[in-house]
């Protein structure tokens, strides 16, 4: 791989000198090389057609736009990822393209990231800009913390976000004790976790960890829904929210928005958040708990008793009667059977 080689195939003539300018502008003093159509860049990247007789030089990364004549450029990733030499090359799709259809294919042919160029001029700029410094974190090792009770979850997570995100070094924890050491012990750029642990709170859990690490974005995997946990989950810090049976493309853009430092949440949960403030409507009742208090519901509605309660957390009997109390309370109801009831109800329990 050559490190000084940055290849942009792209045929927009301004584009392509708005690009060049932004780099200029971030300190990338290293060489681009320009192909104006597939054909071009495939020639480039193989030694083939006026490169024939030249040895291939594989660049550090592609950056990629999609509405190109003759080939478009999925069909450039898709015989990049297909061949030996550059199937590693990162590949950083940069396009116009609106289609959540290109989104889900490039991630799905291999594409290390997907960004939509902005129409405004100094947008444009800007994101050109960070796709610079994307450049200049590639050969940054990428450390992942992957926290999930399933070794096949932690299995799958892996093999989708291997080879995508530039060298990519994984540690993974199946307990709340191995989480917290983890994050003790080492430094991660982003940890992936669910909220279920066995018994664990993983509320809790998540504020521990931000205590130790409070820069350490977190996006949270799990199999709830997110009308019902994504209010909790932001409140303890996590970054993003993202449920189990959401799409590779999606993963692979969560976590990339999340290591960027901003936040993720789906299109669905956000229209929903956006409506709620614009109409002032209160949440639910079981989002003015604490997360403790949430833990506690959940324990109850699943038929823990209250003996059993304080010995997973750690506490006393007295501690999580007081708990039981101020949940009935904020929630207006008077036993835990109603409160069970409640949380079956709004799937709060498995």
């Amino acid at each position: 791989m050559d490190n000084r080689i940055i290849l942009m195939v792209e045929d927009d003539p301004r584009d392509q000198a708005l690009t060049l300018r932004a780099l200029k502008k971030c300190n990338i003093a290293n060489e681009v090389v320009v192909a104006r159509n597939g054909e071009e860049a495939l020639d480039y990247l193989f030694g083939k057609g006026v490169h024939a007789g030249h040895d291939p030089r594989t660049p550090q990364f592609v950056l990629l736009d999609l509405n190109l004549p003759d080939m478009n450029g999925l069909a450039v990733l898709q015989k990049i990822r297909a061949h030996e030499n550059t199937k590693g090359v990162p590949v950083v799709v940069f396009t116009s393209s609106a289609a959540d259809e290109d989104l889900v294919r490039s991630y799905d042919l291999g594409a290390n990231s997907f960004v939509r160029k902005p129409v405004d001029f100094e947008q444009f700029l800007e994101a050109t800009r960070q796709l610079g410094l994307y450049w200049l974190v590639l050969n940054q090792v990428v450390k992942i913390l992957i926290i999930d009770e399933h070794e096949v979850v932690r299995d799958g997570v892996k093999n989708i976000l291997d080879d995508r995100l530039g060298v990519t070094v994984f540690g993974e924890a199946g307990t709340a004790a191995e989480a917290v050491k983890l994050a003790r012990d080492e430094d991660w750029d982003v940890a992936l976790m669910d909220l279920s642990l066995g018994q664990t709170g993983g509320l809790e859990m998540l504020k521990q960890i931000k205590e130790l690490r409070p820069k350490l974005p977190i996006l949270v995997l799990s199999k709830h829904p997110e009308e019902q946990f994504a209010r909790q989950a932001f409140k303890a810090g996590a970054a993003g929210y993202l449920t189990k049976d959401a799409r590779r493309a999606d993963l692979l853009e969560a976590v990339n928005k999340v290591r960027e430092g901003g936040r993720y949440v789906s299109a669905a949960i956000a229209e929903k958040l956006v409506v709620d403030l614009e109409k002032g409507r209160e949440g639910l009742p079981h989002e003015a708990l604490s997360d403790r208090e949430f833990e506690v519901l959940r324990l109850i509605a699943s038929g823990k008793t209250v003996s059993e309660i304080a010995h997973l957390l750690s506490l006393s009997d007295k501690t999580i009667s007081t708990y039981r109390a101020r949940i009935l309370e904020k929630m207006e109801m008077k036993t835990s059977a109603q409160l069970t009831h409640y949380a079956i109800q709004n799937k709060l329990v498995d």
